[in-house]
Order: C-alpha cells, then structure tokens, then sequence
C-alpha cells in the first residue's frame, strides 16, 4: 500500500504532495512533526525492518540540508555562533569542527571581527568601549581579551566606522560615525562655479539641470570629511543666507597643480534642499555662527534651522 502525504506551507498556501510507500512510515513522519513519537506494537519486523531503511535515507537527507544551512548562515553573519550552536543542539567544539570542514575558519581574521561589529554598531548606534567589544565577541565564540578589544576598536576606527568621543576622562569610548554638516562659504562676486557666477540664482538653476558630481575646492584637508556629508551654501557678501545643499560624493585630496586651492572634493548640488532653501534661505542675523568663512563644520543650532527651512 501507498500514502499520500500533502504539505502546506507559505502564506498562499502552497502545496506539495509525497507518496510513501508505507502506511507505517507515513504515519511515523506525521507523528514526529507533531513532536510525537509513534510504533505500532502490531507492525511486523520485515515491515520495520523497510522502513527503517526509508528513515535513515530521509535522516541523511535532512542531516545534509541542516549542515548546509549551519554554513550558510554562518557565512551570512546574521546570527552570532553562540546563538547558532543551540538552535542545532551542538556544543562549540562540534559546532567548529563542522564550520571548518566547509572551509569556514574556526578562529576569524580580525577583518571578519571588525566586520562583525561593524553589523553590531550600525545596527545598535551606541558607544562602544572595550569591555562592550569582549561581550561581544564572546557570544560569536571567539576568546577576545581588553587587549585584543582595544585593537579591534583601532582597526574600526581606520575603516572609518568608528571615531573616538573627545574628553571623556581618558577613558577610551568610540561612537559609530556619522554623516557631518558643513558650511561652505561662497562670496557671489569672487567665487565661480561651473565656469560662472555664483549667485543663489544661479546655483538654484543648476540644480535643477542636474550637472551631477562635480569639483570644490577647499584650502585646508578636512580630514573628517568624507562621503555622505552634508554641505550647507553659505552665500556672503550682501547676500548673507544658506540658500543651497550639497551632498559630498568623496574625501578631500590635493588639487592639480595650478588648481585655484590646494584641496579638492566632489559634491553634488539636491535639488529639493536647494529649492526649499531658495525661498526660505536662513539669513545671517538667524544664525548662531556670526562669522562664517570658508569651509567648516556647523553649528548644531544652525543645522537643525537649515534642516528645518530645506524640509528634511
């Protein structure tokens, strides 16, 4: 005799259908999703001596599959091995013995440790101290002293996912880093851009035309300006307002020689801020920075009225 077993799965209901050829083990397999354990007395042994047979190809199968996926989410990152070793029910020793035989190391270079935290600290936005660190790399097994901790906050740190938080004692905090706001101050009667004037006008229009990445210079390096900052238009002068964002698109570098500044960038003008900003610029007497010049990071109080007037 056969049965067909039919299983359900997916919120639209899929199914799928499997003949077994053995009432017995069709009920055996119904049982043990049920997380009960069924064998009928009344079964003779040829019988179960078939059927196990048939369970212990479905067991190499579905050990297969579990081993695959262990790698598999191993490799993802997703879940730390700690919490990986009890959803298969193994100790840490089995559980890295495993991972190693699929080519996964058992103990992680310090480029996957600072990837790791990186996932931690994006998604937690918190500071980070040693002592946070050594926990967690405790909970992905791997054996972290203060030591090895502070160096993996170093190593972050030059990845540029972490800065460290001035004056806090001498004691060594760091926080995710995270887009700045800088001034950037344009005089309309000396400064050019995009080979003409640089009047609020006209910077307002070439917004609009798109003219995406371009150069702008700098005289000194910011060295903590980098991709994803934000660049507020100062306009002096006797115009005296933010009236245009910018969005930076790199870190600044020498200029070429001959270039009008020594440093470069690239930015690209939003056409939403800057629209918002042009009929509703924040004027000089508005702001808590009173004398704006060159390129410098802004006020907090500046920032929040900025964001407010570009409807961010």
């Amino acid at each position: 005799m056969v049965t067909r077993v039919d299983f359900n799965f997916g919120d639209d209901g899929s199914q799928e259908s499997v003949v077994v050829s053995s009432d017995q083990l069709a009920r055996v397999v119904s049982a043990v999703l049920q997380d009960k354990v069924l064998l009928s007395e009344r079964t003779a042994p040829h019988d179960l001596w078939r059927d196990i047979a048939a369970v212990t190809r479905l067991l190499e199968g579905l050990a297969d599959w579990r081993e695959r996926a262990i790698v598999a989410v191993d490799e993802s990152g997703a879940v730390d091995r700690s919490s990986l070793g009890v959803a298969a029910s193994m100790g840490a020793a089995k559980l890295y013995d495993l991972l190693e035989r699929h080519g996964r190391p058992r103990n992680q270079t310090r480029l996957t440790q600072a990837e790791v935290l990186e996932n931690r600290v994006t998604s937690e936005e918190g500071e980070w101290d040693p002592a946070r660190v050594v926990a967690t790399m405790n909970s992905y097994g791997w054996e972290t002293d203060d030591r090895r901790a502070r160096a993996l906050l170093r190593a972050l740190t030059d990845h540029e996912v972490l800065e460290k938080i001035p004056n806090r004692g001498g004691r060594a905090v760091y926080q995710l880093v995270s887009p700045r706001d800088w001034l950037y101050c344009l005089d309309p009667e000396r400064d050019t851009m995009e080979n003409g004037p640089s009047t609020p006008a006209r910077v307002a229009r070439l917004a609009g035309e798109d003219p995406g990445s371009t150069e702008w210079w700098l005289g000194k390096p910011l060295k903590r300006m980098r991709e994803g900052d934000r660049l507020w238009i100062y306009f002096g002068g006797v115009e005296g307002k933010i009236a245009a964002m910018a969005r930076v698109k790199s870190s600044p570098r020498p200029a070429p020689i001959g270039s009008h500044k020594p440093y470069e960038f690239d930015a690209e003008l939003d056409l939403k801020a800057t629209t918002a900003l042009s009929k509703s610029p924040v004027r000089l007497e508005e702001m808590d920075q009173k004398h704006p010049q060159a390129c410098g990071e802004m006020r907090a109080a500046d920032v929040r009225l900025a964001e407010a007037r570009a409807n961010l």
